[in-house]
């Protein structure tokens, strides 16, 4: 990031760099820190010495690629970095991008609320003239037949563009608390001080506040989740879900059904934007939890994934009560949420909340950041779920998972 930085800067040439700061206001040291490597800048720095370097080569804007790569350098740097003030940068970059996310869906829901009130006056119109003309409109009708089938088209768009916005809404307003808990953690210093190695303090102080105290193990977030959720794709356009155990190995808990489906026709492994192909390379079989069983599908990747920067631990008895935090893809992209551990049934975990039905086999992680279980039935609703256990793990041949 600090080398792109640079090599932008030399478009201002022969420019200094205290000028550069003296122009936007800026502290002379920070941005130095900037170019060396040793901060990372806000974006809006980022945003403006392109702009600056733009202006001075006489262009309107910088060009989409040259936003792109330093974008993805900047989010690359933030993840990179270490300590509390980064943190909260890289939550303000995820909230804004969410945030134009739900602004996109937004949009296009009112341009196919537009559409559609276009049409079904259209139809309407079109009925009437048919009346007036004392005969019924026909289904073979060409006009009629035409409106009424782009009708159920905008219909079938406006319901998945709707759930897209309430899926951006829902992400935003989960990364506003964990922004806030970031930014307290900032001034106040997260860190424990003479505490366990690793313990993660939050507190709020002040006059005639709550004193809210919680500490233990560094809770789960979405970015580590993700980072150890995979997506395994079979045939034509099915897909379920497991979890990357090393950089060589995927595990999936699935019905023994969606096994017989996917079983010879694997296509690749997704673990964020990196793909490869894999190949099965044992299927373990449990009896008795579900009427049809449920198979422990383990695959060997093609080429080594990027390492997740946690390793992966069992929580093999969450405290019920607790919450669980599944971070994964859905069809539409990106799926996070958190469902609460109600007890257990049979030997699955039973869990209540917002679920998708597409994340079949989804890895759900506990409080204490370690592997809780695996999605495997849903209710009709979306609403109540069955977690098969962690400590399905223990079968596995040659791997020995920690516990929390």
């Amino acid at each position: 990031m600090a080398t792109a930085l640079r090599q932008l800067f030399e478009g201002l040439a022969p420019l200094s760099m205290r000028r550069c700061a003296v122009r936007r206001s800026y502290d002379s040291g920070a941005v130095s820190r900037y170019f060396s490597g040793l901060r990372v800048p806000h974006w809006d720095f980022v945003r403006n010495l392109l702009g600056d370097v733009a202006e001075a080569r006489g262009a309107e804007a910088p060009t989409e690629e040259t936003v792109a790569m330093l974008r993805a350098l900047h989010r690359a740097a933030l993840y990179a970095a270490k300590g509390p003030v980064h943190r909260v940068r890289l939550l303000e970059v995820q909230l804004a991008e969410a945030d134009d996310e739900a602004q996109r869906a937004a949009r296009s829901a009112r341009r196919l609320e537009e559409a559609l009130d276009d049409r079904e006056r259209r139809i309407r119109d079109l009925a009437l003239q048919v009346r007036e003309l004392r005969a019924e409109p026909s289904a073979d009708s060409g006009e009629y037949a035409r409106l009424r089938a782009e009708i159920r088209e905008l219909e079938e768009e406006l319901a998945r563009v709707r759930e897209l916005h309430r899926l951006a809404e829902e992400r935003c307003e989960g990364l506003e608390w964990r922004l806030a808990e970031a930014e307290v953690a900032s001034v106040e210093g997260a860190p424990a001080q003479g505490g366990a190695s690793g313990a993660y303090v939050f507190q709020v102080e002040g006059k005639g506040n709550v004193v809210h105290v919680h500490q233990g193990p560094a809770p789960m977030d979405e970015e580590a989740a993700a980072a150890l959720s995979a997506q395994i794709a079979y045939g034509v356009d099915g897909f379920f879900n497991g979890l990357l155990v090393d950089e060589r190995t995927v595990v999936a808990v699935v019905p023994r059904s969606v096994r017989r489906d996917a079983m010879g026709s694997f296509q690749s492994v997704s673990v964020g934007e990196w793909t490869a192909p894999a190949t099965m390379q044992h299927v373990y079989e449990a009896t008795g939890l579900e009427r049809d069983g449920v198979s422990l599908l383990v695959l060997e990747l093609m080429a080594p994934a990027p390492p997740p920067a946690s390793p992966v631990r069992i929580d093999r008895k969450p405290p019920i009560g607790s919450r669980l935090l599944v971070s994964a893809r859905n069809p539409y992209g990106p799926y996070s949420c958190l469902v609460d551990l109600k007890g257990r049934t049979g030997g699955l975990l039973r869990v209540e909340g917002g679920f998708d039905q597409s994340l079949m086999g989804a890895p759900f992680f506990s409080e204490r950041g370690g592997l809780a279980g695996f999605q495997v039935v849903v209710s009709d609703d979306s609403t109540v779920g069955h977690l098969f256990p962690a400590s399905v793990l223990d079968v596995l041949e040659g791997i020995a998972l920690p516990d929390c």
